[in-house]
């Protein structure tokens, strides 16, 4: 029998014994404001298995040395097909500037990418820790929270390097930094809505960067020396990234995994940028009839069709009428 993969990840572990516990823990966080796409605050993310990486589909289905080639042809093989299985109207032009939403509609349809599933939610997270999980799976169920804020913030540093090493700013017709969070220009010298435009500019700018560096060696290499993970939603409306209050993290160093890429990124970071929720498996069957109670269902989470078949049977399975 394989060895299970086990995160590199190792501190920061709570235990969450009973629904009033997990409530005291979750509620400490500022709960998202609807339809709001500031990529700040805490995300999370559930898995069935306690010690279970991070690790998006790609590199599960191709291992994490070769996955970078591995979504390139995936990518390409799906491009050139998808006009014959999807309304032609409805998907991304086919450039580098819409490589993300192009990622997303793989990742919705169940092909393998780099993209790796989180919500602002954490009921929403323990939920799909839950959801179709197998009776004696593991001893705990786990939900992941990172403090996406310094996770930015990290991300924002690093592509600045890579942007002054190649030249970028000058190339690209972007300002220099002065200062601040992000390298954005003070409101006193911009109105905050010149400001959002210019940040969400940026923020477009690094995940496109980041996701195509192939067209770049200089911000390649420096992203594999450096770690990169950021934040990322696409730009097309995707009613159950909606739905389910989520947001995607993507890994922009090619030369290892997710993982490796995170740790390397965050490794100076002093605050607590990260934490692990587990909860007990003898609690699971309360705990989900708790989270149903919150509307946390299939029906409420996936706004299609297929989601009521799993919307009934999981009433039948909590015996609910």
């Amino acid at each position: 029998m394989a060895k299970e993969r086990e995160s590199i990840f190792t501190d920061n572990i709570h235990i969450c014994q009973d629904w009033s516990h997990i409530t005291s823990e979750f509620d400490y966080f500022i709960k998202p404001i609807a339809n709001s796409d500031n990529l700040q605050g805490w995300i999370f993310r559930g898995h069935k298995r306690e010690g279970y990486p991070l690790e998006p589909s790609i590199e599960r289905a191709y291992g994490c040395r070769e996955w970078d080639w591995a979504e390139d042809k995936v990518l390409k093989e799906f491009q050139s097909k998808a006009a014959l299985h999807m309304d032609p109207s409805r998907l991304p032009p086919r450039t580098r500037e819409h490589k993300l939403d192009w990622l997303a509609v793989m990742q919705h349809y169940g092909a393998p990418t780099r993209l790796l599933d989180f919500t602002y939610s954490p009921y929403v997270a323990l939920y799909f820790a839950l959801r179709n999980r197998e009776e004696n799976e593991s001893k705990y169920a786990e939900v992941w929270g990172i403090y996406a804020d310094a996770l930015m913030e990290r991300a924002y540093q690093v592509s600045r390097e890579a942007d002054e090493k190649e030249g970028a700013r000058e190339r690209e017709g972007l300002p220099k930094p002065r200062g601040g969070k992000a390298g954005f220009a003070s409101e006193d010298i911009e109105s905050s809505l010149q400001a959002a435009q210019r940040a969400e500019e940026h923020r477009e700018n690094l995940v496109r960067n980041a996701l195509s560096p192939c067209r770049d060696y200089i911000r390649r290499e420096h992203y594999n020396c450096n770690g990169f993970v950021a934040v990322a939603q696409p730009t097309t409306h995707n009613p159950r990234l909606a739905s389910q209050q989520g947001a995607f993290l993507f890994n922009g160093a090619e030369s290892g995994s997710f993982e490796e890429s995170l740790k390397l990124m965050m490794n100076e970071v002093s605050v607590c940028w990260y934490k692990r929720f587990r909860v007990p498996a003898t609690q699971l069957w309360n705990i989900e009839e708790q989270i149903f109670n919150f509307n946390i269902h299939d029906l409420s989470l996936f706004p299609d069709t297929e989601a009521l078949a799993g919307f009934v049977k999981q009433k039948l399975r909590l015996g609910l009428q």
